[in-house]
């Protein structure tokens, strides 16, 4: 019988300024004429009073947030979708103004070139130079886990929309970094489960070898592992690999049934491709994920037949936040919105109606008050950050690809609620 391949994802402007201002008051009315008195002649009229001048409430300084995305290296197509998710999450969220509190807001975008060392040089000149109060980013789980100690140290809050590391929310957590990205664990808990109940028992891991792809590994093993299965193999390889033949030799000399397969960014094209000219998959049952919209129609019809998890799709969710998002996108941008561009407008939902909330103060002290445990409706169903480790619990979802006339089209199988997709929480008591 021909072995059902599954595919699973795994991990990749204007803001319209108005100035706000009170409607001028009316004149007051003039004084009464004062009725004649007994004296012999009568006294002059009264002169009417003068209007009053119109108020407006004053604007108060412009509140800079600082966003930091790959543009020249790097995860660059996921620096394009935050950078939009994010901008159009600015306008639904203040309703076109650009305004919050008084202020209006100006985002500043830096390039993290998707090094770690930039960074962190970027992240502090947002804050030292060029006066943010609040920081956005990046793509990258190490980037990310570099600049956290920035915000940290100057006790701003960063905000993270697309980087996947366990490490934000887990053992490296502090106070300062919010989430709206899902973490490695809520990806593998979307998809792991059903892969290790219906695809075979024995596993081997291919990830990149840098944080994200070992949290991959890791937490897919453990769930396999939980559902009775073994994890036989664990093979990684350089982020900027294009030929991944040795790779694969690995994993079929590891004595696998299954292949699970996590891969984001740079190479991902070539390995899909050579995983099918190598016939790679009718030797191993491959488990990976339903990718971004552009590696999608790289791939052609590659993908056909496949099932696996998927964090956004732009046909999937049905609230008014989603259809917003996608008519603004097709408008903005003539293409949908993809894999990442949700969750980064969740960012800017979540800060705005923080900001909101603590009258404009970009105080750390006062934003955690509020972030810590809030909720909202974002594009694809309600999120929550949970107080404990600031991880965003969220909807996710399952989907298979399949041929409509002449072209492969996604369709969902499931949605997963956010409590399903719920990762243990694993940061350092407070």
């Amino acid at each position: 019988m021909k072995k059902q391949v599954v595919f699973a994802i795994v991990g990749v402007l204007v803001v319209i300024s108005m100035l706000a201002a009170q409607c001028p008051s009316g004149p007051a009315s003039p004084t009464e004429v004062p009725q004649p008195t007994t004296a012999p002649q009568p006294t002059k009229a009264a002169e009417p009073t003068k209007a009053v001048e119109p108020t407006t409430v004053p604007e108060g300084p412009p509140l800079k947030i600082g966003l930091l995305r790959p543009v020249s290296a790097g995860l660059v197509i996921y620096g394009e979708m935050e950078e939009r998710g994010f901008q159009l999450g600015l306008d639904y969220a203040t309703n076109g103004t650009g305004m919050v509190a008084g202020r209006k807001i100006e985002v500043i975008i830096k390039d993290t070139e998707g090094k770690p060392d930039v960074g962190v040089s970027r992240a502090r000149e947002l804050v030292e130079k060029d006066g943010c109060e609040i920081l956005v980013g990046s793509c990258s789980s190490a980037v990310t886990l570099a600049m956290m100690e920035v915000a940290k140290e100057n006790k701003t809050i960063l905000m993270v929309p697309v980087a996947a590391a366990d490490q934000i929310s887990g053992e490296m957590f502090n106070e300062y970094t919010f989430r709206t990205s899902s973490s490695a664990a809520q990806d593998a808990l979307a998809g792991a489960k059903y892969a290790a109940r219906s695809l075979g028992k024995k596993f081997v891991g291919l990830a990149p070898d840098y944080s994200w792809g070992q949290d991959q590994i890791k937490v897919w093993k453990e769930i396999v592992e939980q559902e009775g299965g073994e994890f036989v193999a664990e093979v990684y390889a350089p982020a900027d690999t294009t030929e991944f033949t040795p790779y694969f030799q690995k994993c079929l000399d590891s004595g696998a049934e299954v292949l699970f397969v996590a891969w984001a960014g740079a190479g991902g094209v070539q390995l899909f491709n050579q995983l099918q000219e190598q016939k790679i998959t009718e030797k191993l049952q491959l488990t990976t994920g339903i990718v971004d919209n552009a590696t999608f129609a790289a791939l052609g019809t590659a993908l056909v037949g496949n099932k696996g998890m998927i964090k956004y799709y732009y046909e999937f969710p049905k609230t008014k936040e989603n259809d917003w998002l996608v008519k603004e996108h097709m408008a903005r941008y003539q293409v949908p919105p993809d894999l990442f561009t949700d969750v980064s407008f969740a960012s800017a939902q979540a800060l705005v109606m923080a900001l909101e909330k603590t009258s404009g103060s970009t105080k750390a002290e006062d934003l955690i008050k509020v972030l810590e445990g809030m909720s909202w409706p974002a594009p694809k169903g309600t999120f929550t950050i949970r107080a404990a480790d600031h991880a965003c619990l969220q909807p996710m979802y399952t989907a298979t690809v399949v041929m409509e006339g002449d072209k492969p089209v996604i369709k969902l199988v499931a949605e997963m609620s956010a409590e399903d997709c719920a990762p243990k929480i694993t940061a350092p008591a407070r």
